[in-house]
C-alpha cells in the first residue's frame, strides 16, 4: 500500500487484492496497493483487445460468423454462425455484453486468435504494462494470462484518449441485430456507469479465479479519475466508488506516489538502454535491448517516483536452459562431475605408471 503519508485522510480500506487510483488525464497515481501484481484480469482484458483492434479493423467492414465464434463459452453477445455483422456492433457486443463470442470474432476478424494475441502482447510492451501477457481476445483464464492493476489503468487511460474506444465504453444500452432482420437490447454490465453520478467508464469482469475486476472511471468538477479494483467480491462498483469519493475529495491536496507512463516514455527508457549498453559493450558489439529492462517510472514512495523492478534486468550469464535448472539438480550433477574426474584422473595416472615402468 502506497500513499501520501500527509494525505487529509487515507483511503478507505477496501477487500481488494489490487488496487490503483490515477488522474486519468495526468497520469498521476494518487494510491495504490499491490499495483504490480500480477493477477487474472477476467474481461477487463478485453480493453487491451479493444485498443489493440480498434486502430486496424474498419468498423463499417463486415464479418461473417463462424462456428468457433458462437461456440464461445462464459458471456456472450449471442453471435449466431453464418450471420453478418458490422466490426462496430462486434464492438459494442464486446463492451456491453463483454461477449466472450464477440471477442473471438474480432480475433478472427484481425487474423486469427494467434495473430490478434501477438498484437495485443506488442500494444501492452509498446505502453510499457510489462506485467501483462495475453493469451486470448477475451480475458477467459488461461495458464500465462496476467496482468496488473497498474497494466489495466495503461490500458483504459489509452483507450479513453480513443473517440470509438470512450463511446463503447459509455454507452448503456444498444440494439443488437438478431434472427429475420429484428434486433435485441444489450445492457452494459458496468453497473458504475448507472450507479455513480459522472461515471464515464470503462469495463467490469469476471472469472472463477480472477473472481471481480473492474476499471471505473468518472469525472467530477473538471476532474476526471481513474480507478482499477482487482480479485475482490461483488458487488466491486462499490468499491471502485469508495475509492472515487477519495480521489475527488483528497486527490487535489496528495502528492503522487508515481505516473502512468506513455509510449514516449517507454521509448525513452528503450533508448537509453540501448545507449548505455552500446557504450559497456565497445563500439563493434549490436544489442538488441528491450524497454522492459530499462525500467520506466511507475509506483514509487510517497516521497520520491521512482523506477520500477523489472525482472528482465538480470544479465544472463548462462543459457536460458541452463538457469531454468532447478538447484536440487544441481547438486548431484555437480557431485557426479567431481567423482566421475577423480575416477578418470585415478585412471590416467595408474596408465601412466603401467606405461613408465613395464613389467620385468
Amino acid at each position: 500500500m502506497v500513499v501520501d503519508p500527509n494525505a487529509p485522510k487515507p483511503p478507505p480500506d477496501v477487500d481488494v487484492r489490487s488496487y490503483l487510483v490515477a488522474d486519468l488525464d495526468t497520469g498521476e497515481v494518487l494510491a495504490a496497493k499491490n499495483a504490480h501484481q500480477r493477477l487474472y484480469p477476467a474481461s477487463t482484458l478485453k480493453t487491451l483487445t479493444a485498443i489493440t483492434l480498434i486502430p486496424r479493423l474498419d468498423k463499417r467492414a463486415l464479418y461473417t460468423a463462424v462456428r468457433e465464434d458462437a461456440d464461445q463459452i462464459g458471456s456472450r453477445v449471442g453471435i449466431e454462425a453464418g450471420h453478418v455483422y458490422t466490426i462496430e456492433q462486434l464492438f459494442y457486443g464486446l463492451f456491453l455484453s463483454s461477449g466472450n463470442d464477440a471477442a473471438q470474432a474480432l480475433a478472427n476478424a484481425s487474423g486469427g486468435t494467434e495473430v490478434a494475441v501477438r498484437l495485443m502482447n506488442e500494444e501492452a510492451a509498446r505502453l510499457g504494462a510489462f506485467d501483462t501477457h495475453a493469451v486470448n481476445t477475451s480475458g477467459l483464464d488461461e495458464p500465462g494470462q496476467l496482468s496488473s492493476a497498474y497494466d489495466l489503468a495503461l490500458f483504459a487511460r489509452a483507450g479513453m484518449a480513443n473517440p470509438d474506444f470512450r463511446r463503447y465504453a459509455t454507452t448503456p444500452r444498444y440494439d443488437f441485430p438478431g434472427r429475420n432482420g429484428k434486433t435485441y437490447q444489450i445492457q452494459n454490465g458496468n453497473d458504475l456507469l448507472s450507479e455513480y453520478p459522472g461515471a464515464i467508464g470503462v469495463k467490469n469482469g469476471y472469472t472463477t479465479k480472477a473472481r471481480n475486476t473492474l476499471i471505473g472511471a468518472a469525472e467530477r468538477n473538471g476532474r476526471r479519475l481513474l480507478v482499477v479494483v482487482m480479485k475482490t467480491d461483488a458487488p466491486s462498483w462499490k468499491k471502485v466508488a469508495k475509492l472515487l469519493d477519495w480521489g475527488f475529495e483528497v486527490g487535489a491536496e496528495v502528492e503522487p506516489v508515481g505516473t502512468l507512463v506513455t509510449p514516449e516514455d517507454v521509448e525513452r527508457a528503450r533508448q537509453a538502454l540501448v545507449a548505455a549498453r552500446l557504450a559497456t559493450a565497445g563500439p563493434t558489439t549490436h544489442q538488441v535491448a528491450s524497454p522492459s529492462a530499462a525500467g520506466v517510472t511507475s509506483i514509487g514512495t510517497p516521497t520520491a517516483v521512482v523506477t520500477a523492478p523489472i525482472a528482465s534486468r538480470q544479465v544472463a550469464m548462462l543459457p536460458t536452459l541452463v538457469q531454468r535448472v532447478p538447484l536440487w539438480l544441481w547438486v548431484p550433477g555437480v557431485v557426479f562431475v567431481v567423482l566421475a574426474s577423480l575416477r578418470v584422473y585415478t585412471y590416467v595416472r595408474a596408465r601412466r605408471r603401467a606405461v613408465a615402468s613395464p613389467p620385468a
